[in-house]
């Protein structure tokens, strides 16, 4: 029964978050833990719950809880990609861009075809004002994957802020 029911949280856990209901995604993932606490792929999805509440609501702390719920994430399961680059996303939105490096750096490694582990290493390089390896980055992301229609508008804003060194 524990199973099923966690999977029932989970699936309303995506479901509220997917309609904006973040409290109540948290909710029901932390419901999921609760019956199954060794489920990586929940605690991502509560992490990712927490970040939306924590931009929309300008909450340092629900970011903070975000990151250690992928954290928690990647010590069930060391390889889990996804939460590398959704990690390294919210770093990045942190404007912690050393830290970000390292988590699109570790996806890298795992998967050398992930676009989005490209992308988000090339704009925290920008962040970090190295500029050519970040375009370069954001390239190699749009040589994978050319169907990403903001890919394009990244360089370009890249290449407009090293030319004004900003």
């Amino acid at each position: 029964m524990g199973q099923n029911e966690a999977l029932e949280y989970k699936q309303s856990g995506y479901q509220n978050n997917n309609k904006g209901n973040f409290d109540q995604a948290v909710s029901d993932f932390t419901q999921a833990i609760n019956l199954n606490p060794n489920d990586a792929e929940t605690y991502l999805c509560r992490g990712v719950a927490y970040y939306s509440i924590g931009v929309t609501r300008d909450d340092a702390s629900s970011l903070d809880r975000a990151i250690e719920d992928i954290g928690r994430a990647l010590n069930l399961n060391t390889d889990y990609e996804l939460a590398y680059v959704t990690r390294g996303g919210i770093y990045y939105s942190k404007r912690e861009y050393d830290k970000a490096l390292e988590d699109f750096n570790h996806a890298i490694q795992l998967n050398p075809d992930d676009f989005e582990a490209y992308t988000g290493r090339g704009r925290a390089l920008v962040g970090k004002k190295e500029y050519e390896r970040g375009i370069k980055d954001m390239e190699t992301s749009l040589r994978i994957n050319p169907n990403q229609p903001e890919a394009r508008d990244n360089i370009e804003m890249a290449r407009m802020r090293q030319k004004m060194q900003i």
